[in-house]
């Protein structure tokens, strides 16, 4: 079996065609490079150089392999460098969960950051509910979820990454009636949507939002999630308070007003402790450098 090594002699001698210029260039005397040479020819059964008046030259059968012995050195060299930086966390995967039209506003361009920093980085975006995402995390079928909320769940760790500004969506036509921007006061006797139905989560923040400017919002409906929110603000029986994110899926009719006075919504970025695979820790990393 070839060794790197017998490669690197047998490619310095047929670049030099001269075993003494070869043996100075490789740091060695010139009888151990013709022993290694002439093992080389005995292992592969053919001669690879020919004796001439001159000096030497390559055969026929040395010119075929030392095209292939370049291959074979640069794709060794290749697997020892990207090995390398697998290790590092240079190559590998970013598997990303969310459920949250924040995907759309912030987050491309935070990861998009890292990923110009780290070229051979590959990323999937899976769609998983934020109480599941928890759970794969823990299984490590993902790297990262994006969520407004997160439970408190040990080893878990969740930072702000993206604060979001705050608007008021409603029907066009209830817009006529209202001043832009809003204020937080504005939404006093209001028919409010908030979302989702499950706590804690963005409608507790609305719902305090509500109660520090002095009063007790006026829920109307408890929508599923910011979708289906949306739907309901196009039916114009109510409006709701969305992070900029949902400015982005529109509804036909429905405007969006910006809430000025209101405090913005931060967007999560959780992982699991535990989990030291290369590239997430290069990505924790990558945040770590980033004010959100």
């Amino acid at each position: 079996m070839l060794d790197p090594r017998q490669l690197e002699c047998f490619i310095a001698v047929a670049e030099e065609l001269n075993l003494n210029r070869a043996a100075i260039r490789l740091h060695m005397s010139q009888p151990p490079l013709t022993r290694r040479i002439q093992r080389l020819e005995r292992e592969l059964g053919v001669e690879l150089f020919r004796r001439t008046a001159g000096g030497m030259e390559l055969t026929e059968a040395g010119t075929v392999f030392l095209e292939r012995a370049y291959r074979i050195v640069a794709l060794s060299t290749r697997a020892v460098e990207r090995t390398r930086l697998a290790s590092d966390g240079e190559i590998g995967h970013l598997s990303v969960g969310y459920y949250d039209p924040a995907i759309l506003n912030g987050i491309p361009e935070l990861i998009r950051g890292f990923l110009d920093q780290h070229r051979y980085v590959t990323v999937s975006f899976e769609l998983i509910a934020k109480h599941n995402q928890i759970d794969y995390l823990r299984d490590k079928v993902l790297h990262l979820g994006f969520g407004r909320h997160y439970p408190e769940e040990p080893g878990i760790t969740c930072r702000p990454v993206i604060f979001e500004p705050l608007y008021v969506a409603m029907l066009r036509t209830r817009s006529l009636d209202w001043r832009s921007p809003a204020s937080v006061v504005d939404l006093r006797e209001q028919p409010l949507i908030v979302y989702p139905s499950t706590r804690p989560e963005f409608a507790d923040e609305v719902i305090d939002m509500c109660m520090r400017a002095g009063f007790t919002p006026r829920v109307a409906i408890e929508a599923e999630d910011v979708v289906s929110c949306l739907a309901y603000v196009a039916l114009g029986t109510a409006i709701a308070v969305v992070p900029e994110s949902a400015t982005k899926t529109v509804p036909d009719g429905v405007v969006f007003l910006p809430l000025t006075d209101a405090p913005p919504a931060p967007l999560y970025c959780a992982h699991l402790q535990d989990n030291f695979a290369p590239t997430l820790r290069l990505f924790v990393d990558y945040l770590d450098t980033r004010a959100p």
